[in-house]
């Protein structure tokens, strides 16, 4: 806070050190005070009172206030970066609880969705009830973003182990109290916990499998995948892994069939707004994981053909459901095309505050241009 109080004062020292130096004819030693016209305003006359407690010469005090205001703009720039990285910080907070709120049933309301409110970043401020259903996958997402921007705003995942005991606590008093356990919520964890990727079926028969999320990325490629298969990406951005099942005694795959699984494996991804993007083939003996890279993510030992896929050639009904979804998320987490209309308010205006950020920042930039034209002028009287 006291830097940024000197980085404020840095205009006034600084106006004030010109202002002596380009009257100091006027000045001689033990000068108290004089009328003097200040160039800046319009050559306005007013009353320049100098410091002569401290200084012996209105050139010794204008030294002074020069070599303060160059230590005012090293602090100055320190403060800056540091406030553009917490800006930095509370966008990439903001995106993700505005994107929990879409989870929601109804997606949050306009009131919750203004910067005021959502800036407070309290989880609290979510409507999430006992009814309400969750896509993990998403969730998963935004987890993940969240920890690969940790550097900036100092997220710290869940500690599991802490949760894990507190549910082994808490099944240990139900089991006191003689409250059985639900079975049916353990069910419906194991059916969560499973893959679920969407099933097409292409023009010859055959079936392709499109991953939801990460976790379908990861089972596509090396539990749902057979040595015959053809695993398809989008080359160069993130997007669902795409999986065109060849097995015993299905018929032969035509260039029908693979155009159909390039075509969903473009729109499945960031490429989706392009007319044509190319997409990556491979076999699934081919495909490897890192050590410690997140699921989903794979490397190619050796690529296939490389394909064309052209998105708007998908079966209408899945840019239907697109649509109807509100394009809310990708394979990635991110929201994209065909925002919810109950959200379009909250869209516009946060185009509207980017906007005018950009423009404040410009601003700023041209302010400190300025200033170090001056500097570079000045710099001559040290």
């Amino acid at each position: 806070q006291r830097e940024l109080e000197k980085a404020q004062s840095l205009e006034e020292t600084q106006k004030r050190a010109n202002l002596i130096v380009s009257n100091l004819y006027r000045l001689p030693p033990g000068t108290p005070s004089a009328q003097v016209e200040d160039w800046e305003n319009g050559g306005e006359v007013v009353e320049l009172v100098l410091n002569t407690k401290e200084y012996g010469s209105a050139q010794e005090e204008a030294d002074a206030l020069f070599s303060m205001a160059r230590k005012m703009k090293r602090g100055s720039k320190v403060v800056e970066e540091l406030m553009k990285e917490v800006v930095d910080a509370e966008r990439i907070l903001i995106d993700a609880m505005q994107d929990l709120m879409s989870l929601t049933e109804n997606g949050g309301s306009d009131a919750m969705m203004n910067s005021a409110y959502i800036s407070s970043l309290d989880i609290s401020n979510i409507p999430f009830n006992e009814n309400t259903q969750l896509d993990e996958g998403a969730m998963a997402l935004i987890q993940d973003r969240l920890e690969r921007s940790s550097k900036k705003t100092g997220y710290q995942p869940p500690d599991m182990n802490k949760i894990i005991n507190e549910g082994n606590t808490s099944n240990q008093r139900q089991k006191q109290n003689n409250r059985p356990i639900s079975t049916e919520n353990s069910r419906n964890k194991r059916k969560r916990s499973q893959p679920n990727p969407r099933e097409l079926i292409s023009p010859s028969g055959h079936k392709v499998l499109v991953g939801r999320n990460r976790r379908d990325n990861e089972a596509i490629c090396f539990q749902l995948s057979r040595p015959n298969d053809i695993w398809m990406h989008s080359r160069g951005c993130p997007g669902a892994h795409v999986l065109l099942c060849v097995r015993r005694g299905s018929p032969e795959v035509t260039d029908e069939d693979l155009q159909f699984a390039a075509d969903l494996a473009v729109f499945y991804s960031d490429a989706r707004t392009e007319r044509r993007a190319e997409v990556t083939t491979a076999e699934p003996k081919h495909i490897t994981k890192p050590r410690g890279a997140p699921p989903g993510a794979v490397t190619l030992r050796q690529e296939g053909k490389t394909l064309v896929g052209r998105p708007e050639n998908v079966p209408d009904e899945l840019k239907e459901a697109r649509e109807q979804s509100g394009g809310a998320w990708d394979e990635m987490g991110y929201r994209k095309l065909g925002t919810r209309a109950k959200n379009k308010k909250r869209t516009a205006s946060i185009e509207k505050e980017t906007k005018q950020r950009r423009r404040e920042e410009a601003r700023e930039k041209n302010k400190r241009r300025k200033q170090k034209q001056e500097d570079d002028r000045m710099s001559g009287f040290d």
